[in-house]
């Protein structure tokens, strides 16, 4: 494995903390006539709704300038893009939505501030901690010319440790296929402080975290692969998944974000009864049992799990597990070893729910053997459909998913409008429109 430090360090800006008065901001002035530079956005605010990243040369509400721009949100643990701006210095406001509008005017400003574009640079904006106390990391990252590597098969990192609970911590790497005995040492990344560069030969790589000094690991991640040139920043952070693990890794590239979760994180599941009663279910009173295994093993077992009920949620080793669905009163098996595949760090909810389907007993694709143009005889079918938990905690936000089981010649679609108290159904801005067993 061959890695090597780039020989000239970028500027690394202060901490900002940020307050609710309003900061006196010095005017703009260009640094730089010709070039151009990019600003990026990381929102790691764990209990943020998405922000909204306002670039403007002026503060003035004045509608002839040439840069007035409020970039798409950007929702926790996602990244904006690289967006291009010509060098200059201008003014930066991060916002959140707190009307139905998404316009300047009616988001709630969090932090503003100047700043510096300068060419060939990404000027890389973190937002972390407390939303209603944030801080702001700012830092001028070199985009770098790999054109020298004549061999075109290296990658390049910068470590970021945002943490809030340890101040340092030592970050190794290895091949996929090799163990932290064979790991390299990276760095000892300190708390909100970016890393020098580090270039890294093109492959599959797994990340370890130490405390300094330390060769306990207490993290492993999954393996990734880094297989173009790039940059990257890994982001050491706090875990807010259902995982025991204190670390998950955020791995910033050009295109988003892949977050890397502990390979030993536990993941969490939970069962909801939604089988309706039908003719075509005669035995059916109401209530299944669940037996949840690896291989033969019984791993969980629920018991009445009355329709409409949740189940009480299972923390448990992540990985491939199965399970069978029985009728709690006749024990007739629904489900017979449905695959349940629990992700590392995941909050799962698994929908079980009935679908009518014409009868075709010779498997012939004919569901009308007597040709009087109607189907047969029908039966239910239980099915299952599995939707993973957000880990945000957004305070002024909320997201929703919405499942449609409804078994219905009638329509496939439902659309669920979400009406506030001054709108009707007909000028309502949020709406979820949700095909069958989606």
């Amino acid at each position: 494995m061959k890695f090597s430090k780039v020989g000239q360090p970028f500027y690394q800006s202060l901490m900002l903390c940020i307050s609710l008065s309003i900061l006196v901001l010095s005017g703009c002035s260009s640094d730089d006539d010709n070039g151009t530079g990019y600003v990026k956005f990381y929102n790691a605010s764990p209990n943020a709704p998405s922000i909204f990243l306002t670039v403007d040369e002026n503060l003035d509400d004045d509608d002839d300038d040439e840069i007035e721009v409020t970039y798409s949100s950007v929702g926790y643990t996602k990244v904006s893009a690289n967006n291009a701006l010509d060098t200059d210095t201008y003014f930066i406001e991060l916002a959140w939505q707190d009307e139905e509008s998404s316009d300047r005017n009616d988001l709630e400003i969090i932090y503003e501030d100047s700043v510096s574009i300068k060419s060939d640079e990404i000027s890389f904006i973190a937002l972390t901690g407390d939303v209603r106390n944030p801080e702001v990391l700012r830092f001028d990252i070199d985009i770098i010319d790999d054109d020298d590597d004549a061999d075109d098969d290296l990658f390049n990192i910068r470590l970021l440790n945002i943490h809030e609970g340890i101040q340092s911590v030592d970050l190794y790497v290895s091949k996929d296929n090799e163990t932290f005995n064979e790991a390299e040492f990276l760095a000892t990344v300190n708390y909100q402080t970016l890393s020098d560069n580090i270039k890294l030969e093109q492959d599959q790589y797994i990340f370890y975290i130490t405390l300094p000094g330390s060769t306990d690991v207490i993290y492993t991640s999954v393996d990734q692969s880094y297989s173009v040139v790039s940059q990257y920043i890994i982001v050491l952070r706090d875990n807010t998944g259902v995982g025991s693990s204190d670390f998950t890794i955020d791995s910033i590239g050009t295109n988003g974000i892949t977050e890397l979760q502990d390979v030993d994180s536990e993941a969490e599941f939970g069962f909801y009864n939604a089988i309706a009663n039908n003719d075509y279910l005669p035995d059916y009173q109401g209530k299944i049992d669940i037996q949840v295994r690896i291989g033969d093993v019984s791993e969980v077992e629920i018991d009445n799990l009355a329709k409409g009920q949740f189940s009480e949620s299972t923390i448990t080793s992540n990985g491939d597990y199965a399970f069978d669905v029985l009728n709690s009163d006749t024990r007739d098996l629904y489900i017979k070893d449905a695959l349940l595949s629990l992700q590392e760090n995941a909050d799962n909810t698994i929908f079980l729910y009935g679908r009518k389907d014409a009868v075709d007993e010779d498997e012939d694709g004919d569901v009308d053997e007597n040709g009087d143009g109607i189907v047969d005889d029908y039966e239910i079918v239980i099915k299952s459909l599995t939707l993973t938990k957000s880990s945000s905690s957004s305070i002024y936000s909320h997201g929703v998913k919405v499942v449609n089981l409804a078994n219905s010649e009638d329509f496939s679609r439902v659309t669920f409008y979400f009406v506030l108290n001054d709108e009707i159904i007909a000028t309502a801005e949020n709406l979820l429109s949700v095909l069958q067993e989606n």
